[in-house]
């Protein structure tokens, strides 16, 4: 079966300006993300940030640009959103350009990379989120790494 690696993220507010995300905003983002599991809508996430971009890190079946996969994205940004707004937070919800889901996020603000692997075993990862990237910042970190391969399968 097919497993799909989705990394989504958005500005919802910022704390101190641009240079942190609100521990209440990543609490809510964390309890979703939980109830996301316990529901069988992902098989795993984690939730993290870099300056004032919350990040999700799921892994599910739905395949890329799920509409289930989406909309709970677009549900957990609306809701660090109204945190956002409630403690007065810097530019709150201000990555969500729309009112309503419409199905996939494509051209809704947040930013996300999605990759299915259909091999059946674990892959390796990384996720680079920089906010405000240049060609060179986003590079920087990859500069002399070397992929290490899987170890073989055993049949």
């Amino acid at each position: 079966m097919e497993t799909t690696l989705s990394v989504i993220k958005a500005d919802t507010g910022g704390f101190v300006g641009h240079t942190e995300v609100h521990p209440e905003m990543v609490r809510v983002a964390k309890e979703r993300v939980c109830e996301a599991v316990d529901a069988g809508l992902v098989i795993d996430g984690q939730v993290n940030r870099v300056g004032d971009d919350l990040a999700l890190i799921l892994t599910h079946q739905h395949g890329a640009n799920s509409e289930r996969v989406h909309g709970f994205a677009w549900e957990v940004f609306k809701a660090t959103t109204e945190v956002a707004t409630r403690l007065g937070m810097y530019g709150a919800g201000q990555d969500l350009l729309a009112d309503a889901f419409s199905g996939n996020l494509r051209g809704m603000g947040p930013g996300y990379a999605e990759m299915p692997s259909s091999n059946g075993r674990a892959n390796r990862s990384s996720c680079f989120w920089p906010t405000r990237p240049s060609p060179a910042p986003s590079t920087f970190p990859c500069r002399g790494c070397s992929p290490i391969p899987s170890p073989p399968s055993v049949s």
